[in-house]
């Protein structure tokens, strides 16, 4: 019994050395703790700003999905164009005394109604109220800068409207719209060619280079995906136009609709859609379109005539969790 008394106490001592005092000498790496979650973008929040009767009107996408009028009265209104931020918006009107087309600028909500231009001669001329051009006025990426299109010259200046400079003259240049990295503004001009095509003036030094080169179709509303690769556009002429995207350099253009009546794209949702006008099928009124950028699924958003679409914002982040012990 002594023996057998003395035992038990070394054999547990033997079982905890082994399973404790071992495996100290020989820490095991714990598991390594699991990556932060990285939440799943939602579809951004945005507006899309039209014409319908010749004002502005705006549908809120996310919230009421609602349409409503930005802009009413005696006046008419051309080509919007959303801030990156999406809240203010560019737009031509002949308001005021003198019935000539100025650039303004009104928030989002409707208020706030701004004239930036006060020049005496037309800046949309008979021949530039084209729907198939959209000779709309475009936002620096950054907000800071805006450029227009007045009598075939491309200018530049200030969101409030000071410290315009003229950027190109003589060409003949309508639609034009900003790189993302704010140092090329892209146009369209006939130039010495039959039809508009598309092309680049550089900032810094004023070079200018074609992009494109149609022969027999035009082009209109090109504008740069908010990533630089591509350019969205649509092609047209006599009664047929169709979108299409090309790289930035111009080649391997894309067709991306296909029923003949499609004008007017602007890039949505960051470029993964393009919001674009197309009639309903057996109608001839045109409406504003959502729909993929590699054209699938277009889904019409107003009901009652839309044209010269805008999106707006243009950027939205999604704010990423903080790592643990940071």
């Amino acid at each position: 019994m002594i023996a057998s008394k003395r035992w038990f106490p070394l054999f547990f001592l033997c079982v905890a050395f082994l399973t404790t005092g071992l495996s100290g000498c020989k820490q095991e790496h714990p598991p390594p703790p699991p990556p932060a979650p990285v939440p799943t973008p939602l579809p951004p929040a945005g507006n899309v700003v039209f014409i319908m009767g010749g004002h502005l009107f705006k549908i809120d996408l996310k919230i009421s999905q609602e349409t409503t009028p930005l802009t009413s009265g005696t006046s008419t209104e051309w080509f919007p164009s959303i801030s990156p931020m999406g809240d203010e918006v560019l737009y031509w009107s002949n308001s005021g005394p003198s019935g000539i087309y100025n650039l303004w600028k009104i928030r989002i909500d409707g208020t706030g109604r701004t004239q930036l231009t006060f020049n005496e001669v037309n800046a949309i001329t008979q021949s530039s109220q084209n729907l198939l051009i959209n000779n709309a006025a475009s936002w620096a990426f950054d907000a800071k800068r805006i450029v227009y299109s007045l009598d075939g010259d491309i200018w530049m200046m200030d969101p409030d409207g000071f410290n315009p400079e003229t950027v190109l003259l003589g060409y003949g240049a309508f639609c034009p719209s900003f790189s993302p990295d704010g140092k090329t503004v892209i146009f369209i001009a006939k130039k010495d060619d039959p039809v508009y095509n598309i092309w680049a003036v550089t900032l810094q030094d004023r070079s200018v280079r074609k992009i494109t080169s149609y022969t027999d179709w035009n082009v209109g509303s090109p504008s740069y995906a908010p990533n630089g690769a591509k350019i969205l556009y649509n092609l047209y002429k006599e009664s047929t136009s169709q979108v299409y995207v090309c790289q930035a350099d111009g080649s391997t253009p894309f067709n991306i609709t296909n029923d003949n009546k499609s004008l007017m794209p602007r890039w949505a949702e960051n470029g993964r859609k393009i919001v674009y006008c197309s009639p309903k099928p057996g109608e001839i009124a045109l409406n504003v379109v959502l729909m993929n950028d590699n054209g699938t699924d277009p889904k019409p958003i107003t009901s009652n005539v839309g044209t010269s679409p805008s999106w707006g914002p243009q950027y939205l982040t999604v704010a990423l969790p903080t790592p643990v012990g940071k």
